[in-house]
């Protein structure tokens, strides 16, 4: 199953060349670049300090920065993304699980989304929460899932799926989509950051910006032995730290999601 941020309001069914669906979306493909107990964002200076997490763009360690971000390499495919994205390492009896995918769609759920503007260079964000530990049955919100074949069963606490042959284990992290317009970081990394109100962005937080969603998935069935390096599947989160050039940002932003265009990694229609 794939499910990018973009996906249309209710009623707008509009269609681009062609016949294509108009959605205002683009994507970048990365692979894991490391894995660390750190987290710049929360516990920046401080080796060690974190809970595991899986790394994705350039290699991050504690003391990184979106300007350290923008002179190193990265594993993302879309031209100008050095940023990093990272989410708790996904465990099995206390084992690393090896990631199968890792897509970060960057779309728009207003109703205008030609409103929309790059991200301002150095901000940084978190959502989920780390500490949340509660039981995530079926049918409960913020759960995993399969991907590519059916749910055939629960884990013995019922907290994590059970994946038919051909599928996987799979989570999609979502991201506000408004912003205050004012600060790149707040105390607790995310009140910087609000959600849109009947499909706009106002209020606190006025500015519209691309609804970043992380695709995570992972080569494994589900079932039992599964937790998160912060704990229960509900301590799912992620955190991104942007260091796009600018130029190359602007450009996506404004020909695929100002124009309402399903795009890929580079600016132009993608069916």
């Amino acid at each position: 199953m794939e499910a990018g941020p973009g996906r249309l309001p209710q009623g707008r069914t509009q269609e681009g060349p062609a016949g294509i669906v108009r959605v205002p979306e683009f994507h970048t493909d990365c692979s894991m670049s490391t894995r660390a107990a750190d987290d710049p964002i929360v516990l920046p200076g401080l080796p060690g300090a974190s809970h595991m997490h899986t790394f994705f763009g350039p290699k991050v360690n504690a003391a990184t920065t979106p300007a350290k971000l923008l002179a190193s390499p990265t594993t993302c495919n879309a031209p100008g993304d050095h940023s990093a994205y990272w989410v708790p390492q996904l465990l099995r009896d206390g084992k690393p699980v090896p990631m199968k995918n890792f897509r970060v769609y960057y779309g728009s759920r207003l109703k205008d989304p030609s409103t929309v503007v790059p991200f301002p260079p150095g901000l940084v964000m978190v959502t989920g929460d780390a500490k949340r530990q509660v039981a995530t049955p079926k049918g409960a919100s913020g759960q995993f899932w399969c991907a590519g074949s059916a749910e055939i069963g629960r884990s013995a606490d019922g907290n994590w799926p059970v994946c038919a042959k051909g599928g996987n284990l799979i989570r999609q992290v979502t991201f506000e989509d408004c912003w205050d317009g004012k600060h790149i970081d707040s105390p607790d990394h995310k009140s910087h950051m609000g959600p849109s109100t009947n499909g706009k962005c106002s209020g606190k937080y006025p500015v519209a910006v691309p609804n970043i969603s992380l695709m995570v998935g992972y080569n494994s069935l589900g079932g039992n032995g599964l937790k998160l390096s912060s704990g229960m599947a509900s301590s799912m989160h992620g955190d991104f730290m942007n260091a796009w050039k600018p130029e190359k940002l602007g450009a996506l932003v404004k020909i695929c999601i100002n124009a309402d265009a399903k795009c890929g990694t580079t600016p132009g229609w993608n069916s």
